[in-house]
């Protein structure tokens, strides 16, 4: 979705606002949870929720649901994500990120071994999960695991690379994009499935290009259809790959930026989102919104099995629907004053 659709989404109601979603630019050396307090504040509830968190280096977009639009959350974490990162060559951390440990170092690979091997990561991959990660190994996390001394096996998961650019790279001597010789970081922009690990991506790009290598820098762009652009502090973050100075405590968003960044959830969203829409008669949604038993009847076609609908009236959104089996089963009712 570009930018001017997603401007023309807004709230005829700020009272409804309340249940809306929201997007933010985290900033660099912010968790994704202490980020969360701001908005909050500005729309005056508790009941806010993330649909993928960040890690604290990075920075970039945050899709954040408010109100009774939590129970969205699955969904949009299932949307496919847009990341610029730059790779460090010649050294590894156990994090994979700036702020670990070295654990390895390696030659800097040459410029024509990584055009060669970065084809190969375009498509369905098996990637293996950085060990410091949040994924839970039997109810722990594995990073907690990590910090306790205890050893993590982390299987490999299938991802899907959509695209990987190459952006530019610079040789250790600062010069950018030389045609020969060694490499000292590139910046890439992936456009991934969920669940793809940036890190892992990093360590494993330069594996194949016979180096080692940490990601020193990550900006997330995109979300399904939301555009980091369109969120609020944008103008807050600094060009990509600058250094953050350790000290300077990051600048808080304006309440009314984050006012503006809320979008009701309508059918075009919906369906960008990757969600089937059902439509539903204005007279029939006191009885949708009360649970009553529901027939093919009420809506404009009948629901695919087992796959969750997005109900709405008009704009206005209804509640989540899907067939069991020939039954038409609640997901959940969603009331614009819950």
């Amino acid at each position: 979705m570009n930018t001017g659709m997603m401007n023309r989404i807004r709230y005829p109601d700020r009272k409804l606002m309340v249940n809306s979603i929201v997007l933010l630019a985290k900033q660099s050396g912010k968790t994704s949870f202490s980020s969360l307090w701001q908005v909050k504040n500005a729309l005056g509830t508790k009941k806010v929720g993330h649909t993928g968190t960040l890690d604290n280096f990075a920075d970039g977009l945050l899709v954040l649901l408010a109100g009774s639009l939590t129970r969205l959350g699955n969904h949009i974490t299932a949307s496919d994500k847009e990341y610029l990162a730059r790779i460090a060559f010649g050294s590894r951390t156990d994090t994979l990120d700036p702020s670990g440990t070295v654990t390895e170092t390696a030659p800097l690979p040459d410029v024509d071994k990584l055009h060669a091997v970065l084809p190969s990561f375009n498509g369905s991959l098996d990637q293996i999960p950085p060990e410091y990660s949040a994924i839970h190994v039997d109810g722990k996390r594995a990073s907690d695991r990590i910090r306790d001394g205890e050893p993590v096996y982390l299987a490999p998961r299938r991802i899907i690379i959509h695209s990987l650019e190459l952006v530019g790279y610079t040789g250790p001597d600062g010069t950018e994009n030389p045609a020969k010789g060694p490499v000292a970081a590139a910046d890439i922009r992936v456009h991934c499935s969920k669940g793809t690990y940036i890190r892992s991506l990093a360590r494993d790009i330069a594996i194949a290009a016979g180096s080692c290598a940490h990601t020193a820098f990550l900006r997330r762009t995109a979300v399904g259809p939301f555009r980091l652009e369109d969120a609020a502090g944008f103008n807050l973050l600094p060009a990509f790959g600058t250094p953050r100075d350790s000290q300077e405590q990051p600048e808080p968003v304006p309440p009314h930026d984050i006012l503006d960044s809320c979008r009701p959830f309508t059918p075009e969203l919906a369906r960008e989102t990757g969600l089937p829409v059902l439509e539903i008669p204005d007279r029939l949604v006191p009885e949708f919104l009360n649970g009553k038993k529901m027939t093919t009847a009420w809506f404009d076609r009948p629901p695919a099995n087992s796959v969750s609908h997005a109900v709405f009236s008009g704009k206005r959104f209804c509640g989540m629907v899907h067939d069991e089996g020939g039954r038409l089963v609640y997901d959940f009712v969603h009331r614009e004053d819950s």
